[in-house]
């Protein structure tokens, strides 16, 4: 099993894949959108990785630290919640934001993640809560949440007039609403 990669990141996809080059060999590596917008092409980056195993195929999961890697490996053990579906509860919202979520027992929050419904939310709430060793944080300010999102789009290539114009026009949400919302307004 690969625990953590180091290398230069040679593609980014919006999609939630990057291509790490560790040494002359290029791993595919999905991140969350979280993950994906702490990067930009070029840069030296170390994942902790988590390694999905199934009979068809390897997939490489990346996170930015252990905390990440932690809390998709705990949502994964939840009925019903597969790999794919706990990258995309990753994305909408951070570690802690989604720690706190479950805490709270707001399902409403959970549930607008896609793909998750409500009876999903609060299953996992009904499994996790309690089990998340108390790390639960404020959540992140707007300033911060729209910084994540510019430097996302920069990362994109998106020209940062652009991006501030587009920014000014969305409402301050979660990082994937915002995000979502802007690559729209710029398309």
């Amino acid at each position: 099993m690969i625990g953590w990669l180091k290398g230069n990141i040679r593609e980014l996809d919006p999609a939630g894949l990057l291509i790490l080059d560790t040494g002359g060999i290029g791993y595919e590596v999905a991140v969350s959108l979280q993950t994906l917008c702490k990067f930009k092409q070029g840069d030296m980056a170390e994942l902790s990785i988590h390694t999905h195993v199934r009979e068809d195929q390897i997939t490489l999961f990346g996170f930015a630290d252990r905390t990440e890697r932690s809390m998709f490996r705990k949502l994964t053990t939840v009925s019903g919640i597969g790999a794919r579906m706990a990258l995309n509860l990753m994305s909408g919202m951070s570690a802690h934001e989604l720690i706190q979520a479950i805490e709270s027992a707001d399902d409403a929050s959970i549930a607008r993640t896609p793909g998750i419904g409500k009876k999903t939310a609060q299953r996992l709430i009904l499994e996790l809560q309690g089990k998340l060793g108390g790390e639960v944080a404020a959540n992140q300010p707007a300033a911060g949440l729209a910084a994540d999102v510019r430097s996302a789009l920069l990362n994109l290539g998106y020209k940062p007039a652009q991006i501030d114009m587009a920014l000014k026009k969305i409402e301050v949400s979660d990082f994937e609403s915002m995000f979502r919302s802007a690559l729209k307004v710029l398309a």
